[in-house]
Formats: C-alpha cells, structure tokens, sequence
C-alpha cells in the first residue's frame, strides 16, 4: 500500500523503519493489534483498539496516545489508500520516544471447506510470556505456526505443562458439550472474537463455563464440537487434531457464523 501512519501521521509505506539500535526493539519491548477492514468500514475498531491500550498498560508502556486518536488515524489510512478489504497491524514501541505505526497488509482468505468440512489442528507444547498482553514476544507463536504449516494444518493448539490446550498460536478456542461452550478463562488474550461468541452464547441458550481444556479429552472427542476463533477467520470447526478425526458435523460454528455478530 502506498500509505502508513506512523505517530498518527499519514506517511509513505517506505518511511516506516525500525531503529534496530534501541534497547525496546532488541527486547521486543512493544504491542501490536491487527484489525480487520471489511467493504471500507473497521470491523470492531474500538474493540482492537481498547484491547491495544490495555496491553501496553499492562506492561507499562507510557505513551502520549488516545484511543479517539488512533481510530481516526486508520480512518484516514484507509481513505488515503483507498482500502476496501484488507487486515490493518498496528505496533506501538516503548520507551522515552514511543513509536506508532499503523500499516495495512492483505486480508487471509480461508477457503469454505473449513467451515462446512471442518479443519485441522496440530497440537504443540508451549506457553506464552504474559499471555493477556499482545506483545511482539512472538517466537513462540511463530515456532508453532511454523509446526502447522508443515503439517497441513490450519493453526496450532498452545499445549501448557499440564497437558491442556489454552489457545492457538493466533486464535482462541471453544469446546461445545450438549447446550455448554467451554473456553480456558485465564492465561489466555481475550480475543474480541471471543468475546462476542461469549456474548451471543446467552442469546442462543448456551451455557459457558470457564476450564481449561485438556488435549486427550479434546481428542477422545468427548466434546460434541470444537472451534477456533479470530477476527479474520469467524468460527471455525475443528475436525482433526494432530492425525485423529473428532468431528464431522459442526453446527454450533454454524449457528455463531451466520448469526451475523462475528
């Protein structure tokens, strides 16, 4: 794209550099959001954009930002680029200069075959740093989409030191038994996904409790249904973890996607 914004000021794309040199870049000491950009309009703008304020608060990031001034920056990003479809990352760095950029990148498209068909998922050992923070500590998530990728697999399930499954490398995950969403309620990001299927559950009559979610359990297909869920992909059903197939019939994703609230 032809325009960035970096400080809330409309820049060209080529000016967005990294001082690799400053100790808050070599120490990943920095939050990032990506937002979804659907027919020109933001989708969840003060969602994305409250969620990246909270996690530089919660390390400690002074910054001289406010909300109502990013959410009009992007705006005028994407009239300047004149976007219609595409996802938005923003990055904020630390330190006694904080620096803020905005940028956009292509929008995933996932083909239909997982909504109806259902997806595969590895699982992989591993716990984030801080996990409410979206921070650009990034290699575990990294390592792990990697593992996925490898392994013809749509994402990766973060596998902690007890054997449950918290999260994907970048989605969060629901497990349906009769009419009860379960999700892991802490040391997860609280997507903003998540939380609109947690907030459409009590219109549709289920029940949600918050445990963890233990991988041989999500395996044995003791649950009636499994999803994952992030801004750019809605609800998707999960059919296979590692090599075992759990599900074929998936109308709990169904219900959530065609609700119209993700």
């Amino acid at each position: 794209m032809k325009y960035a914004i970096k400080n809330l000021e409309l820049v060209s794309e080529s000016e967005l550099t990294v001082p690799l040199t400053r100790k808050e870049v070599f120490f990943s000491f920095s939050v990032y959001e990506s937002l979804s950009v659907r027919n020109g309009k933001l989708k969840d703008g003060v969602d994305h954009v409250e969620r990246f304020f909270e996690s530089a608060d919660l390390l400690g990031l002074s910054h001289p930002l406010t909300e109502e001034a990013v959410i009009k920056s992007l705006g005028l990003l994407i009239d300047k680029n004149n976007i219609t479809n595409c996802t938005i990352k923003l990055q904020l760095i630390g330190g006694d200069n904080p620096l803020f950029f905005a940028f956009g990148a292509p929008a995933p498209v996932y083909p239909d075959k997982y909504y109806t068909g259902g997806a595969k998922v590895v699982s992989y050992e591993g716990e984030r740093i801080m996990p409410r923070v979206k921070s650009n500590c990034l290699l575990l998530n990294y390592l792990a989409s990697r593992y996925a990728a490898e392994n013809d697999a749509l994402d990766a399930l973060l596998v902690n030191r007890n054997g449950d499954v918290m999260e994907g490398s970048r989605c969060n995950v629901f497990a349906c038994k009769e009419n009860t969403l379960y999700t892991p309620g802490d040391n997860v990001l609280f997507g903003v996904t998540r939380k609109h299927v947690i907030e459409l559950a009590d219109e549709m009559g289920y029940d949600v409790v918050y445990e963890d979610l233990g991988l041989e359990e999500m395996k044995s297909a003791f649950y009636d249904e499994i999803f994952i869920t992030s801004t750019s992909m809605g609800a998707v059903p999960v059919r296979m973890i590692d090599d075992i197939i759990i599900g074929n019939s998936f109308p709990v994703s169904a219900r959530f996607n065609s609700s119209g609230g993700l």
